[in-house]
């Protein structure tokens, strides 16, 4: 069972004086830089290029050294966001100094605006069915719809007055006379037989032959109704009975023309779109990158690595060889045997 541990502590002990001599062949180097690249493909080649400021080969306390691994570690990477945001209708050049992306916060780094002004508004009054030209009023209130949907009043100026046109707006009544006794079956006017209705005038195209009876133009009048305005009289040894006609005639129509006079004081009088970027601040996508390079003393070959285990090997057996020694003086003298000889 001695033997056993004996030789286990030997084989500890030449593993750990193997590493402890090897390990004293290593050196290792790690620094963090800011980059804009990962070094996801680094190699001992790039060592002491750019910022990659420590070389393939290093010198400390008179010995020098050569890198045999580089590994690059990203621990942090920092990107742009950069977001646009569109407003429109605006009615003063302002917007949001700063937005929220996915919990981060961004500023205002700039806007393009486009300016839209708006036109005069305009408004019209209409007459219908005056003989001369009206005499409208020199203002009004025009209210006029802005591009947000909303509505504003202003007040427009009387520009012009023109003649759109006629229609039949202007009333008139006319009276016509039906000669003849109560209890005649009609009434002859010109050359036309008019039925003898106690209760009306009117009847079928009456409209047309009563006008021109009392030389009115039918193209310039229109008769919409017609009603008896008194009983049987006699007139000049005759029986004759009164009838009012009433309609429109044509008229001019006229329209009045008003605008708005622009000024800066003018409510309303731009609105404005604009393109908003807001950013994180940062230009370029940049990492922080550790970088770790494992050296090598230099002079090291592979034979001297060889013999340097061997040594060590060899200090070892001797160092077991004199364990061993000790071990077994010890068990002899504990096997030696005493004879006591009696007289």
């Amino acid at each position: 069972m001695k033997k056993k541990r004996v030789m286990g502590l030997c084989l500890i002990l030449l593993l750990s004086l193997t590493s402890t001599a090897y390990a004293g062949s290593m050196t290792t180097k790690a620094w963090t830089i800011t980059t804009g690249q990962d070094y996801a493909n680094i190699t001992l080649d790039d060592l002491g290029k750019g910022e990659l400021v420590n070389t393939a080969e290093i010198h400390e306390d008179g010995k020098s050294y050569e890198a045999v691994k580089v590994t690059a570690s990203v621990i942090s990477k920092s990107e742009p966001v950069t977001v646009k945001k569109t407003y429109t209708n605006l009615t003063d050049k302002k917007v949001q100094q700063s937005i929220t992306k996915s919990g981060e916060k961004l500023k205002l780094d700039d806007v393009e605006w486009t300016e839209h002004h708006r036109h005069a508004a305009t408004g019209t009054l209409t007459y219908k069915g005056s003989d001369k030209r009206p005499d409208a009023p020199k203002t009004k209130e025009i209210t006029t719809s802005l591009p947000d949907g909303s509505e504003i009043s202003v007040v427009g100026k009387l520009q012009d007055i023109k003649q759109t046109g006629s229609s039949y707006s202007k009333p008139f009544t006319v009276t016509a006379k039906f000669i003849g006794d109560s209890d005649v079956a009609y009434y002859k006017l010109d050359d036309t037989q008019i039925p003898n209705n106690p209760k009306t005038p009117t009847f079928e195209g009456y409209q047309e032959t009563i006008l021109r009876h009392l030389n009115y133009n039918p193209a310039d009048y229109r008769i919409t109704d017609g009603k008896w305005s008194s009983n049987y009289v006699t007139e000049n040894g005759r029986t004759v009975r009164y009838a009012e006609f009433s309609g429109l005639r044509k008229a001019s129509d006229w329209t009045a023309y008003y605008e708005e006079e622009l000024s800066t004081d003018s409510p309303a009088l731009a609105t404005y779109d604009a393109v908003a970027t807001y950013t994180n601040g940062i230009k370029d996508t940049s990492y922080e990158v550790m970088i770790t390079v494992d050296y090598e003393k230099v002079g090291l070959t592979l034979l001297q690595k060889i013999l340097l285990v061997s040594a060590a090997i060899i200090i070892l057996g001797g160092l077991i060889a004199t364990i061993l020694l000790i071990i077994r003086k010890k068990r002899n003298r504990e096997s030696e045997t005493v004879i006591v000889t009696e007289k």
